[in-house]
């Protein structure tokens, strides 16, 4: 009997000339980095770590986090500042307020409401666990007859509006993701091409040997920091962007920095021979991965990690062993102005491994690690 393993992998989960251009090129010495660890006190609460906080969100003033428990359906609000469990915010698994369908990811809109995500699902729930509202674009009626089979990833409210959204629209047989953006106000929506989402298109590929099927998505990510819109993908450093008030993205490049710019490595379409996966998927993973970008306050800068995975030589890869293992980890800091242009790069040799969820706080950048099924964190601490 065959068994059929289904993946869904982006480059961000493998832990184990036109537009404008950066100017400035970043080859100085390396930063001088410390680490510092700390515990989450859970008050004897068993924390939601599976994930790897990857479904958690930050308040805008970076005291909570708020961590999505997809076993008991609830959100685990963690003080920052005091370095322990808050509250656990409850929730209904089914029924007209269940969080059931609503597991794919978290959002925070409103200071207090709750965009809670699932396939062909959004919503805003409150932290009382009632949903208010559903806001994905099937409650648009063109867009329902337009027969759309999509999903949308990444959904974000567009800056300085109440009912306008944006994400990524990837639909079944169709390979080079669009940006869709839409009004539940209004009931419009338009879906548009973006060249950085057409380049994902090299990173992704069907492998089916007959026993494991698996799909490489492309690692595509959309995000709103500082009312700008961030389309990006982890096998490239270029950016597309929208400006506060804008409709369309302007690209941003960094030809003038040392570190590798994107990965080479092109998947064919589909792959069903597992030694060729291996070898493509090693070698794409050699190459440069770019994780996206984050804002710190306390320098006015963006910062945004990236890595390159080695393996061992010696070692030839277990057919049983179809996702390798590297032995080591090189990590890079990237270090941008307001503008995006490249200010800083450097070598992270304090780092071993692909970082986890990340962000700025308080001058740090604090990277989550499970410490011995406790909630932790590593705190990296630079000069400029």
């Amino acid at each position: 009997m065959k068994h059929f393993i289904y993946y869904f992998i982006f480059f961000f989960l493998w832990a184990c000339g036109s537009g404008d251009s950066s100017g400035e090129n970043g080859i100085v010495a390396d930063l001088n980095f410390t680490l510092d660890t700390v515990k989450i006190d859970s008050k004897g609460e068993i924390l939601f770590l599976n994930n790897e906080l990857r479904s958690a969100v930050l308040d805008d003033k970076k005291q909570y986090l708020y961590n999505l428990n997809r076993q008991t359906f609830s959100i685990e609000k963690i003080d920052l500042d005091k370095l322990a469990l808050a509250s656990i915010l409850p929730f209904e698994e089914n029924g007209p307020n269940g969080l059931g369908d609503y597991m794919y990811g978290i959002k925070l809109v409103d200071g207090d409401r709750f965009l809670m995500s699932g396939y062909r699902r959004h919503a805003l729930f409150d932290s009382s666990g009632n949903k208010l509202s559903s806001v994905g674009p099937w409650e648009i009626p063109t867009f329902v007859s337009s027969k759309e089979e999509g999903n949308v990833l990444f959904p974000e409210r567009l800056p300085g509006t109440t009912s306008s959204y944006v994400g990524v629209y990837i639909a079944p047989g169709n390979r080079e993701p669009a940006v869709l953006f839409w009004d539940i106000d209004e009931k419009t929506y338009r879906k548009v091409k973006n060249p950085l989402l057409k380049k994902s298109i090299q990173y992704q590929t069907d492998f089916d040997d007959g026993t494991t099927s698996l799909f490489v998505g492309g690692g595509e990510y959309l995000k709103v920091i500082n009312e700008k819109v961030l389309l990006g993908l982890f096998g490239s450093s270029d950016l597309s962007i929208m400006e506060a008030g804008e409709k369309a993205f302007h690209k941003k490049t960094f030809e003038n920095g040392w570190i590798p710019r994107e990965k080479e490595t092109v998947f064919p379409e589909k792959i069903n021979d597992r030694l060729l996966f291996q070898e493509l998927l090693r070698e794409s993973l050699t190459e440069i991965s770019y994780t996206s970008p984050f804002w710190d306050e306390s320098r006015q800068v963006y910062l945004r990690f990236s890595y390159e995975m080695e393996f061992s030589q010696d070692v030839s890869p277990s057919l049983s062993q179809l996702i390798p293992k590297p032995s080591s980890v090189k990590v890079y800091l990237s270090v941008y102005d307001g503008n995006f242009n490249l200010l800083r790069e450097s070598h992270v040799p304090v780092l071993d491994k692909a970082p986890s969820h990340h962000f700025a706080k308080d001058g740090k950048i604090w990277i989550f690690e499970n410490m011995e099924d406790e909630m932790g964190f590593v705190r990296l601490e630079f000069d400029l």
